[in-house]
């Protein structure tokens, strides 16, 4: 595309995962909506694709308060639960301990080459994510379904009000065929999936494959493919629960024209489309992930260290000469001080608990006014970092 092409969107704001936490993104989104700063268009990734769908759903920060709060989304959030001990053998809940334990070791001894080639066939890697998963969601067919009922932007002309922002959500997939062994010529491959609108899906199509590439792909060459694969015609319930199926927490889903899909985390601040894509970018900072659970699991599955790609996204410069040659116009780029919500919301988002007992992690849910405390305080910390960071900046 030439230098003088026009950005599809003007503002984009990123929901980069947030798990139970996700209330925050809700919060943030009204601020935005409140200072005149309405996004254009929301890419959500993991649990920020359920956030996501909800602003579809409620785009009026009034109505979308009122649906965060509600019996339906509080069935929605409930409905996720670990694994019963009737589910899981004794011989499971140990592979399990033995597993993690594996995955630290490995990440901490492998070269990165030999980390990209763990798993030793596509067979072997699902199975250990389908039974190794410490999730699972009850009645999953219809899971958000209630949710629908709650669409206060429907109108006679179409299904949704168009002053609506957009949604996209990224997810991920295993790219090749059952029992195909890693070899230098077939090696097993995860690629990234852009669930995508018609006006994001129109432009992306008159740009070149170069930029369409995973920004994955330069950590683990051997793993992850280069290219994104971008889906135009999709169903939010399928698009969410693939990119909420993050490596041992829920099992891979599978999607009848895709295969099995295995979670957002392969991008989860997709900051280089962000800035391709609107003249203003709200994205947020994360904090790092440990070093025991989190980037053992994603280096295992997706073959890189997730604290370099977190690197990468948090020095992100939009002066830079490699910023222009990949990106014809540059964006405003604004960091929300979100690192450290796990510290300020403490207490304020679903509970874990290791049960020494029946070696299972536990989830422990609020009953539902718990529920609405928690969600409320989520949405305040959203919406007042973001209002400050707005007055700071003079937005």
């Amino acid at each position: 595309m030439s230098n003088n092409s026009i950005k599809p969107y003007q503002r984009v704001q990123l929901f980069s995962g947030g798990g139970s936490r996700l209330g925050y993104y809700l919060g943030s989104y009204a601020a935005l909506v409140a200072h005149d700063l309405t996004p254009d268009i929301i890419i959500g990734t993991c649990g920020g694709s359920l956030s996501a769908y909800l602003v579809q759903l409620a785009s009026d920060p009034k109505d979308l308060q009122q649906l965060m709060c509600s019996r339906e989304l509080y069935h929605v959030i409930s409905a996720i639960r670990h694994v019963s001990p009737d589910e899981a053998s004794r011989r499971l809940k140990i592979r399990y301990m033995t597993h993690a334990l594996k995955r630290w070791r490995s990440s901490r001894q492998l070269s990165k080459r030999q980390a990209q080639q763990q798993a030793d066939s596509y067979e072997q890697l699902l199975d250990e994510l389908q039974q190794l998963a410490m999730f699972r969601i009850d009645n999953e067919v219809q899971w958000l379904d209630d949710l629908s009922g709650f669409s206060f932007t429907k109108n006679d002309n179409s299904q949704f009000n168009s002053t609506n922002p957009e949604i996209a959500i990224i997810a991920s997939r295993l790219y090749q065929k059952p029992a195909t062994l890693i070899s230098s010529n077939h090696p097993l491959k995860l690629q990234e999936l852009l669930f995508a609108p018609p006006r994001l899906t129109a432009f992306l199509s008159e740009l070149t494959d170069k930029k369409m590439r995973s920004p994955a792909h330069v950590f683990a060459e051997e793993r992850i493919h280069p290219s994104v694969k971008i889906l135009s015609q999709w169903d939010f319930s399928a698009a969410i629960r693939a990119s909420m199926a993050d490596m041992y927490y829920l099992p891979p889903t599978h999607i009848e024209e895709l295969g099995w899909c295995l979670g957002g985390v392969i991008n989860l601040t997709p900051i280089e489309l962000a800035c391709q894509l609107a003249e203003t970018v709200f994205a947020e900072t994360k904090a790092g992930y440990d070093s025991w659970l989190a980037a053992p699991a994603i280096q295992r599955v997706f073959g890189f260290d997730p604290n370099q790609r977190l690197a990468q996204v948090h020095g992100f410069l939009l002066n830079t000469e490699s910023y222009q040659d990949n990106f014809e116009n540059s964006s405003q780029l604004h960091w929300l001080p979100f690192a450290d919500n796990g510290q300020q919301l403490v207490g304020q988002h679903v509970q874990k608990r290791f049960n020494m007992k029946q070696m299972t992690i536990e989830l422990m849910h609020s009953d539902y006014d718990g529920f609405v405390q928690q969600m409320q305080a989520q949405w305040q910390y959203g919406y007042q970092r973001t209002a400050d960071y707005i007055q700071q900046q003079g937005l």
